[in-house]
């Protein structure tokens, strides 16, 4: 009897706690925030930035980016992108974008700043920011950019960055060759 008894007094104990338990854990959706995307806006500093990805731009040269150690405007490294020559079996142009798997959160930004310079003076095709392989909702570039032998800076203005709450496309360039 006394086994039975307390059985019972057992299995009413965990009911009752399981009641208690789950009813006291509620909890109002409106009240919660909305994760945030990390806030990483670099693209390339010495090396690629976390989560970044680069893809060749289809029919140009896949091999033409590379990381160059020795020719730098500072730090330790730079991007090097080698143009094709007009015919040049393994690519027409040089054009590719870095790209994000995991959006970034880039509203405290007004601009997409970087160092260029050339074996000699040329003008790039394209270059731009939002370029995400997909949707693209947010497209900035410049064309016809005017580059020479000496690192100058470029700066392309983000004109919404409140809407970059979760951007992928950092970074898209095209070129061909020009003679």
């Amino acid at each position: 009897m006394k086994k039975r008894k307390y059985t019972y007094s057992a299995i009413a104990l965990l009911t009752a706690i399981i009641l208690i338990w789950s009813s006291g854990c509620t909890r109002d959706f409106d009240e919660l925030e909305l994760a945030k995307f990390p806030d990483i806006p670099e693209v390339f500093i010495d090396g690629f930035s976390q989560g970044l990805n680069y893809a060749a731009f289809g029919g140009s040269k896949v091999t033409a980016f590379d990381v160059d150690k020795n020719v730098k405007y500072s730090g330790s490294a730079s991007m090097k992108i080698e143009v094709p020559d007009a015919g040049d079996p393994m690519g027409a142009y040089a054009g590719g974008v870095y790209y994000t798997s995991m959006g970034r959160d880039l509203t405290g930004y007004t601009a997409l700043t970087f160092r260029a310079k050339a074996s000699k003076s040329a003008t790039i095709a394209l270059v731009g920011f939002g370029n995400d392989l997909g949707e693209s909702k947010y497209l900035v570039s410049m064309t016809d950019v005017a580059v020479n032998t000496n690192w100058q800076k470029y700066i392309i203005p983000i004109p919404d960055a409140s809407k970059l709450t979760r951007e992928k496309g950092m970074f898209y360039f095209s070129e061909g060759p020009e003679d």
